[in-house]
């Protein structure tokens, strides 16, 4: 029961893996990698190794192998484990004489490897840790098969002296064990394997276990037994090594790898040293000859990888073998393909740095040779007996033996064999990595790196390129690119590359990642791309992009670049590298460029590209010695702009012709000079442009202008005169002294600068011009050039608008005809002394004093310029003068704490002139106030720090410069802190809390603390509260809370408590709708700490609003759910809206600075913290007119849709006017509520009134709200109108006496008229089968709408068992057969069987070798009356077989018969005719060539879900699924599912059908199965086999007649037929499970017979016998009295329930059944459809080929009409091949085809046939049902038959070689499957029956005569003498 329930919980985990994997919640893609977690629930290691076959991966783990897909798809998993066990168990496990307790024990994968037998399927060889390590063999393709293998030990007290036990494996977790497949002695495949000693504890079994062995493959009852073994009780021996007895429990060897090179096994070891010089622990290389058959060449030497400095790496790690490329061949001078190296890591003692070595395999072999030798001189320190039981003691030999003999003793000598060698192989590291182990090692080639990818023990995987034998580099190391595949455990030793080389598979203990080896597309650059130095990527030059070297079309060395960067095409130089825009305007764009480009590829053409501002402009480029050369634009017809720069970098690109690509480029340059206008640029750059000074032009020829101004360019380096921009005009605000311009005053100003030029007459002179910007205005002035260095402008007399007492202006001088000169931005200042003195004469004298320059002056009461003042100069400058007394405006603050230390600023005017007039000179309420001298400002401010108040709190004024402001006041005062609240928050801080108090205003500043950390202050609620965030505390408790005002603790002390931060424990519901709103509920700890907790939900990176949460207590708060206002996201979900699909949002909260709770995947990963957003619901509108419903006292149903798909009715909330309505259910479709008794106000949501008297009725769910309409009460009576109602009364009865009257004279009417009642009883008949026919079609139309989701389910676990291509040729070529002589050895003549074929049959097949010949002979055959269409298909056949490994003959042979055909049908009446029917033998060859090499199109593809063959199976199974979801009557096979009107069960009594969910119970295992209570007990136990073997092929799986079928409770068994069947009137009903009373849920066992006998089976898969067991319920025998018994199921033949008479039922009712299975599964035909017309990359081209040859026959023999050619093509490929692979895709696939099943599939087939046709069918009511079920259809599929031949014949030509190629690829498929001697002997049975006239048209044939072909004819003839005795009896 223990082992149960762990296997039930293992395999649980292995389906929610899978739940998570269609979620696409497991495989993230990092970089290059896609990852597969594998571990289920497990915390320990749980991957052991992997293999991969064909493009298969196998992992072996603890209790399970998986079969994975190289697309990770988890395709198969089987279950090895726990088993019940104990290690002190003998073998077999199963037997009960074991007195030791066993328990349930992890079977740990020690051994998974694939071994492919010749002619067998490939087989999965795997050993575990338990039943003490043995070994079971699996099929590869059917992993629930095993067969274990427990050797041959009987008991261990026999006497047998060696014991040929196959418990080989370490049966412990850690022992290691390692095996591989090698070539053995005789050349077979052997399995080498070498365990780890675990027979401690007295475990005697395991003293049988050799160390290594070798153990055979074959026979299939010899598996895992000793390669060879001699028991003789003298020299007792077997292919094994073991360590000796006395030892072997501490000398524990751990084996790490193995490998073959050339003729030798070896093993990579770590074992303990027995040198005391030597580390504890040695790595060791044992070395083993393959043709030595009893291991007796076993020689062990060390591996020593050490450092130049003598750092020994002791423990290898892993190795692997690989033959060098040729850098790393070259380094080592190794000859191509001579000898592999060996590449291994190592670790140092501890474990903690790693290196990398290389040994060279040669070198090894010969330390080999060395150690032998030196064993042959004597030296007893390689003394194999040591440690190995058998070992050789060394002696003295004298005796020369070659390196050869000593590599491999194939003798056993007792002197020198299985030597401990002691000389070591050496090698220096290639690489070292510090704090890193590397685990595991992979090897590759390219053409010219060697390349490893290492593993390491922090699951990452690297990448270097081995140089040398000492040397490597590591590659893609940074962050970016490293590859992580699992960061919590190391990676595999088992790490190895696909076929192709092109992805690395590796696995840690949980994880499987597939990487690929490169990612050069990630490169954007040659540079990039080879600077990566990845070996894999190269740079594919006229590609322009990083490709491997096979990606590269035409990849020659020149096109194709990789190695170092400077190997990347690049445009050394362009010569000229620029050009004047008015030279090429001038050479109107002829002028031509020259481009010296390195490593550009020949034998191509190119072209020039300007990328110009109107798009790119292309010239053809011409060839010179070191490039191109190409020709320029004319800038002008292309409108290239300039600018303020005067040039353009414009890129010049090459375009290869080749590819249409820009691959490469480098800017050329435009320029103009007249761009340029001032001096400076024009004369400053790398162009050729001078400057006219007096023409104020920039030109490149400035040959025109006045040569005394001429500045030339600097780089100009010919001819005389002023040269760059030094000499240039120019204004140098340096050197010109600050300008003050006072307002309404004239003053002349002084410019300093260079090279002012002369004035020339008839020129202008100097002018100035001073631009001020606000307002804007310009003041020009006239100015006199003193020098070239000095100009005086005379600035007139102007009154300027002043804001704040001055401001700049810009200076600009101008000479001749507007040349401005140029100046670095000089101004001047221009100011107003009354503006700046503001009235007032303290800082008017400061200006005086401080200002100078502005020459202000304080007259006449005001700040004047000193000029205006001239009248009073000397009351000015008198230093007795005073200023009016002081004026204080502000105080600011005015009050402070009485301690003092506020800092007060006091504003005003005449506040001193300067610091030491106020210096000490302030006072405030009575105390000094100290000024500080960096914040003064002359006459207007003062800062002052006041001092502390010696009486307390108190008021006073100010005293300035000793005059006193009383009305200016200042209170001292006393603050202090009293409460604070909340008192508490989280350890984290954050929690904004209030400190109240009194006078906490006061001073500038105040600053709360907690124990010495700074609260944050927020803000201040008036003067008795100040409000702050708590900082974060490193613990919890309470903490003291201090204030402190400028600097000064004011009264009272506070605690604040600090709680742990709150945790989250659940959170439930966790769905909601998109508007949100929905209440969820959060459980945790500490919530009440937190003042006001928000939630908020995250959606790819981006975060939702906050919603306010509301607490309950400290565990419990209510949070709604946040809107969801992602737009994308939205748009998304729109989409889904009418499917269940969610949107998943990671949940966060706010509590004020715990960050643990904003990432609650991290941080609480236990807690389901991902909100699933669902789409709005919709709630529907009353449907009454005007939206008006009526209400009478009931409950309230609300409809809508979705309505309980994220809410519950808690989070509903409907109102009734002002009054709720209780809601009592809530479901997807409809609210319930129970309204209010009486009518409530008619007051809309809003508060407004509406114009109707009902309420309206809202519904409100989350944040949504619907006005869904008005509620209507029923309006009371009034009681005043009863007598109306009275009245009323009265009526009504008067009006029914009158109807009474008139209905009886109507019905007395009818009495009169028979034929009127007759009539009426007709129409209700009529009307009640009406009735039937619209449920029956209701009922299919339910059907119709939910089957598709339970279909596609049913199909996801599907697996496609295809046949071998053996086995699919045998299915086309011989329909129906079961048997035929191909399948037979070779029949001789004579009795004899040897393989040696007889001599005519040598010289027949070489007679048909000859192409003439073989034409001639099927021609003759086909002229002879006789030759029937059974032997034309015949010899197709048989030549298909001799020819299917020469492809290409067989073609050729194709190729000339069907011309032949199409030549005779173009000259019959009906050419269309061709290929329709199978009237010679071309066309059945050419059905047979088409099979045979759309094999590989049909199923290799069908591994991808977009494929033909894929879709094939999907419909076959997709059919089978659907008509088994309804009866099926198991006598006529006719079936409620059905598109075949003849297959349609038929039944007018109501046939009720209950499916039926069973457990069964089959070989220790329970399957949940399906069934239907009508199906008898045959076809339920074929269902339950389709289950329980799902994923098996057919003919895997038992029969079900082999199996017996009980009730569990019961033990009664099951048939369809025993004694309890009744027989009535002449019928006998099969029994069903309603007849066995089986209920739902049922416990049902499946068994085998006790004596069961294997049925031969039928092509369709049926028995032809049964066989039954002895049981009480037994099979009644047929007598002679049951002879005219007939047998039924679900109907009888002419069934007739109707018996009583009326109106039977018609048949067309049920094509009902049609249409609902058509739609169903149309989804399904119409993919399958569509691959089969697909026209992509992976059609074969044969097809391209053979429709070419028809288009080409047409257009030869003027074939005008299209439908003959789509006829031709539909016939050969769409009719002859893929109609009849649909009729029977049992051909393709290992499947069973029921009738039922077959006759669909004849419907889907007609279909398709139907769509080839060009001509349109009329259809009417007649036409068959199979017909008019697809009529729609057929249009819609002619179009793609259409499109398909179009795109075909669009297609580029297939070239001979092409075509060969994939012939001899279909060739290879070939295995010698079929005897072809057999075949031949069948094809001269025709040569022997047509002898005469085949010999007369040989004779007739000039050609045939000529070769004398009648005469080699003859002799084979002659040789064959008729067929042989055992020939003639088969014949």
């Amino acid at each position: 029961m223990e082992r149960k329930c762990i296997l039930m919980i293992w395999v649980c985990s292995l389906v929610l893996l899978g739940a998570k994997l269609l979620h696409g919640e497991n495989v993230y893609s990092k970089q290059e990698a896609n990852l597969l977690p594998l571990s289920g629930s497990r915390t320990t290691p749980f991957l052991n190794h992997m293999v991969i076959h064909k493009n298969l991966l196998y992992i072996g783990a603890v209790n399970g192998i998986f079969k994975l897909s190289f697309s990770l798809t988890v395709l198969a998993n089987v279950s090895t484990g726990p088993q019940n066990d104990s290690a002190l168990c003998d073998l077999p496990p199963s037997r009960d004489r074991c007195m030791h307790k066993k328990s349930l024990r992890d079977n740990v994968n020690k051994v998974l490897l694939i071994h492919e037998p010749k002619g067998e399927r490939p087989i999965l060889i795997t050993c575990g840790s338990v039943f003490q390590g043995a070994c079971e063999t699996r099929f590869s393709n059917n992993l629930h098969v095993s067969r274990k293998y427990y050797g041959q030990l009987d008991s261990m007290t026999n006497d047998l002296p060696l014991q040929d036990v196959y418990a080989i494996a370490a049966d412990t977790e850690n022992g290691s064990t390692v095996a591989y497949i090698a070539p053995g002695m005789s050349g077979n495949d052997v399995m080498y394997i070498a365990s780890t000693y675990t027979g401690t504890n007295n475990r005697l079994i395991r003293q049988n276990i050799p160390a290594i062995s070798t153990r055979k493959l074959s026979p299939r009852d010899k598996i895992f037994s000793y390669n060879n073994i001699d028991t003789s009780p003298i020299t007792p021996r077997a292919s094994s090594v073991s360590i000796k007895a006395s030892i072997r429990t501490t000398f524990l060897v751990n084996y790490v790898t193995g490998f073959t090179s050339g003729n030798f096994s070896y093993f990579v070891t770590t074992q303990p040293s027995q040198n005391k010089d030597s580390p504890n622990t040695i790595t060791k290389l044992i070395h083993l000859c393959q043709q030595d058959q009893w291991l007796t060449s076993y020689v062990d030497l060390p591996l020593v990888c050490k450092t130049e400095r003598g750092k020994v790496f002791n423990k290898v790690t892993s190795a692997r073998v690989i033959q060098p490329a040729k850098i790393l061949q070259k380094s080592m001078m190794l000859q191509p393909g001579a000898e592999e190296v060996l590449v291994a890591t190592f670790t140092d003692d501890a474990e903690r740095n790693s290196a990398v070595c290389l040994f060279g395999m040669g070198e090894v072999r010969r330390k080999v040779v060395a150690n032998v030798r030196l064993c042959r001189t004597g030296n007893s320190s390689a003394n194999g007996n040591k440690y190995i039981e058998s070992g050789s003691e060394c002696k003295l030999v004298d005796m020369m033996e070659s390196d050869e003999s000593l590599l491999c003793f194939t003798v056993m000598s007792q002197k020198f064999t299985r030597i401990a060698g002691i000389l070591p192989v050496e090698a220096q590291p290639v690489l070292v990595y510090k704090n890193t182990t590397l685990t595991s090692i992979a090897l590759s080639t390219t053409t010219d790196f060697t390349v490893a990818f290492l593993g390491t023990n922090y699951g990452n995987i690297k990448k270097i390129v081995i140089n040398s034998n000492l040397s490597a580099t590591e590659y893609d190391q940074n962050l970016q690119t490293d590859l992580t595949i699992d960061p919590r455990s190391s990676i595999n030793k088992d790490m190895q590359l696909d076929p192709t080389n092109q992805y690395l598979f590796a696995m840690s203990d949980k994880v499987v990642a597939k990487l690929r080896v490169e990612n050069c597309q990630r490169h954007s650059s040659c540079h990039e791309c080879l600077s990566s130095q990845d070996p894999y990527c190269g740079w594919c030059t006229l590609e322009n992009r990083c490709t491997v070297r096979g990606a590269c079309s035409n990849h020659d060395v020149d096109r194709w670049a990789n190695g170092q960067v400077g190997n990347c095409i690049t445009i050394m130089d362009i010569s000229p590298p620029s050009a004047s825009a008015s030279v090429v305007i001038k050479l109107n764009g002829s002028l031509i460029v020259h481009l010296s480009i390195l490593k550009l590829p020949r034998m191509t053409n190119y072209s020039c590209v300007f990328a110009l501002d109107n798009g790119p402009w292309s010239v053809p480029a011409e060839r010179w010695s070191y490039g191109l050369t190409c020709q320029t634009p004319n800038v002008t017809n292309f409108g290239l702009l300039f600018g303020e720069a005067g040039h353009r970098d414009i890129k010049l690109s090459i375009n290869s012709t080749e590819t249409g690509k820009l691959f490469v480029s480098k800017n050329f340059t435009f320029y103009n000079c007249g761009a340029f206008r001032s001096c400076s640029p024009c004369t400053d750059n790398r162009w050729s442009c001078d400057w006219c000074v007096y023409e104020n032009k920039c030109l490149f020829n400035s040959g025109n202008c006045d040569a005394r101004g001429i500045i030339v360019s600097r780089n100009k380096y010919s001819g005389e005169g002023r040269r760059g921009p030094n000499h240039c005009p120019r204004v140098d605000r340096n050197k010109t002294e600050p300008v003050y311009i006072p307002n309404e005053k004239a003053k002349p100003i002084t410019i300093q600068g260079f090279n002012f030029p002369e004035h020339l007459p008839g020129m202008e002179g100097y002018r100035s011009e001073l631009h001020i910007r606000n307002p804007s205005l310009v003041v020009r002035a006239n100015c006199d050039r003193l020098d070239s260095e000095i100009i005086r402008c005379h600035i007139p007399q102007r009154s300027y608008t002043f804001k704040t007492g001055k401001f700049q202006a810009d200076l600009r001088i101008f000479f001749g005809n507007n040349t401005e000169v140029e100046n670095d931005a000089t101004q001047v200042t221009i100011y107003s002394c009354t503006k700046l003195g503001k009235g007032d004469c303290s800082y008017c004298k400061y200006m005086q004093h401080y200002e100078i320059q502005l020459d202000c002056a304080w007259c006449q009461g005001m700040c004047e310029y000193r000029e205006f003042c001239a009248d009073t100069r000397a009351q000015i400058w008198s230093s007795g003068d005073t200023c009016p007394p002081p004026r204080i405006l502000s105080i600011n603050p005015n009050n402070g704490p009485k301690m003092g230390g506020t800092r007060v600023t006091l504003t005003g005017i005449n506040l001193g002139t300067e610091f030491k007039d106020i210096q000490n000179n302030v006072s405030i309420a009575g105390v000094p106030c100290r000024p500080i001298r960096d914040l003064y400002r002359p006459s207007q401010r003062i800062v002052c720090v006041i001092g502390a108040s010696e009486r307390g709190d108190k008021s006073g004024g100010v005293t300035v410069l000793n005059y006193v402001f009383n009305k200016i006041n200042f209170h001292y005062l006393s603050p202090s802190i009293e409460k604070v609240t909340p008192a508490h928050g989280p350890k984290s801080g954050g929690s904004v809390i209030t400190i109240k108090g009194l006078h906490l205003n006061a001073g500038n500043s105040i600053s709360i603390t907690i124990n010495n950390r700074t609260c944050d202050i927020i803000g201040h609620a008036g003067q008795k509260s100040v409000i702050c965030t708590t900082p974060a505390s490193e613990q919890t408790g309470d903490e003291m809370i201090r204030a402190s005002i400028d600097g000064n603790n004011i009264y009272g002390s506070l605690m604040f408590r600090y709680y742990d931060d709150p945790t989250i424990k659940s959170i439930s519901p966790v769905r909601s709708f998109l508007s949100g709103g929905r209440n969820i509920t959060v459980v945790g700890t500490n919530f009440t700490c937190i003042q006001r907790p928000q939630m908020f939900t995250v959606v790819a990176s981006r975060r939702s609003k906050e919603s306010d949460c509301y607490i309950l207590n400290s565990t419990m708060m209510k949070c709604p759910t946040p809107h969801m206002n992602f737009h994308d996201e939205l748009e998304r979900l729109d989409r889904l809206r009418r499917s269940t699909q969610q949107l998943s949002a990671q949940i966060g909260f706010i509590m004020d600075n715990v960050m643990s709770v904003q990432n609650l995947s991290h941080n609480f990963p236990g807690v389901a913290s991902s909100l699933e957003y669902f789409p709005d619901p919709q709630v529907f509108n009353f449907t009454e007119q005007g939206g008006e419903k009526e209400f009478k006292g009931e409950v309230l149903i609300i409809r809508g849709q979705g309505l309980n798909v994220a809410a519950s009715k808690e989070d509903v909330t409907v109102m009734i006017g002002e009054k709720m309505c209780n809601v009592t259910n809530l479901v997807e479709n409809e609210i319930y509520c129970t309204p209010p008794t009486t009518q409530p106000q008619n007051i809309q949501h809003n508060g407004v009134l509406s114009n109707s008297n009902a309420p309206q009725v809202i519904v409100k769910i989350g944040n949504r709200e619907y006005q869904i309409g008005f509620l209507a009460y029923e309006t009371p009576i009034p009681e005043g109108s009863m007598l109306g109602y009275i009245l009323g009364g009265a009526a009504a009865i008067a009006f029914v006496i009158i109807i009474a009257v008139l209905l009886f004279a109507c019905f007395y009417h009818r009495q009169k008229n028979r034929s009127k009642r007759e009539f009426r009883k007709m129409q209700i008949q009529l009307d009640s089968l009406e009735s039937n026919v619209r449920n029956e079609c209701r009922q299919a139309f339910a059907e119709l709408q939910t089957d598709m989701t339970d279909l596609t389910n049913d199909l996801d676990a599907s697996k496609k068992p295809f046949y071998s291509f053996e086995s699919y040729t045998f299915n086309v070529l011989f329909p129906g057969m079961l048997d035929h002589v191909i399948l037979h050895p070779p029949m001789q003549k004579n009795g004899n069987i040897d393989r040696h074929p007889d001599i005519g049959i040598v010289h027949f097949n070489q007679l048909l070798q000859n192409k003439h010949f073989l034409l001639l002979l099927i021609r003759t055959l086909e002229r002879q009356k006789s030759f029937s269409i059974r032997d034309k298909s015949n010899v197709a056949s048989l030549l298909m077989i001799l020819y299917q490994n020469n492809m290409e003959y067989a073609t050729e042979i194709l190729k000339t018969l069907l011309a032949d055909l199409i030549e005779k049908s173009v000259d019959s009446r009906h050419p269309k005719l061709m290929l329709r029917r199978t009237e010679s033998v071309v066309e059945k060859l050419l059905a047979n060539w088409l099979s045979l090499c759309l094999y590989k199109y049909l199923v290799e593809e069908s591994n991808f879900p977009d494929s033909a063959g894929s879709s094939l199976y999907i419909l076959y199974k997709a059919i089978k699924v659907q008509v088994e979801k309804g009866p099926i009557d198991h006598v006529t096979c006719d079936a409620r599912y059905s598109l075949s009107e003849d297959r349609l069960l038929r039944t007018e009594c109501k046939l009720e059908v209950e499916m039926l969910n069973l457990n069964v119970e089959y070989e220790g295992k329970r399957f949940k199965c399906r069934v239907l209570d009508c199906d008898t007990i045959t076809q339920a136990k074929e269902k339950m086999l389709d289950t329980i073997f799902r994923n098996f092929a057919y003919s895997q799986r038992p029969l079900a007649s082999e199996l017996d079928l009980e009730l569990s409770n019961s033990g009664r068994m099951m048939l369809d037929e025993d004694n309890t069947t009744i027989k009535v009137e002449g019928w006998k009903q099969l029994n069903t499970l309603q007849h066995y009373k089986v209920l739902d849920h049922s416990e049902m066992v499946l068994t085998h017979h006790q004596n069961c006998r294997t049925m031969p089976r039928s092509p369709n898969g049926s028995v032809h016998s049964m066989g039954f067991t002895h049981r009480d319920a037994a099979p009644i025998a047929r007598n002679e009295n049951e002879v005219g018994t007939k047998i039924w199921h679900l109907v009888k033949q002419h069934d007739d329930c109707n018996n009583g008479g009326g109106l039977k039922m018609s048949s067309e009712i049920y094509l009902t059944r049609l249409l609902a299975t058509k739609g169903t599964l149309k989804q399904y035909i119409d993919d399958f459809f569509e691959m089969v017309l697909k026209v992509d990359s992976s059609m074969p081209p044969v097809i391209k080929y053979l429709f070419d040859m028809m288009d080409q026959a047409a257009q030869r023999y003027n074939i005008t009409d299209p439908d003959v050619v789509h006829t031709w093509k539909c016939n050969s490929l769409l009719l002859r091949f893929w109609v009849n692979i649909i009729k029977n895709p049992n051909f393709v696939y290992d499947i069973q085809k029921p009738s039922i099943v077959d006759s669909c599939l004849s419907v889907v087939a007609q279909t398709f046939m139907d769509s080839c046709s060009t001509s349109e069918h009329r259809l009417g009511k007649d036409s068959p049902s199979n017909k008019l079920l697809f009529a729609k259809d057929i249009p819609k599929y002619r179009k793609w038959v259409e499109k398909y031949f179009s795109d075909i014949q669009a297609l580029q030509s297939v070239s001979d070689q092409d075509l060969n190629a994939y012939l001899a690829e279909v060739s290879r498929m070939s295995t010698g499957h079929f005897t072809k001697e057999n075949a031949l002997y069948e094809l001269y049975n025709y040569v022997q029956k047509y002898n005469n006239e085949i010999n007369e048209s040989l004779e007739m044939d000039g050609f045939a005569n000529a070769q004398q072909l009648p005469a080699k004819l003859g002799h084979v003839i002659t040789a064959m003498e008729g067929p042989s005795p055992y020939m003639r009896d088969y014949v």
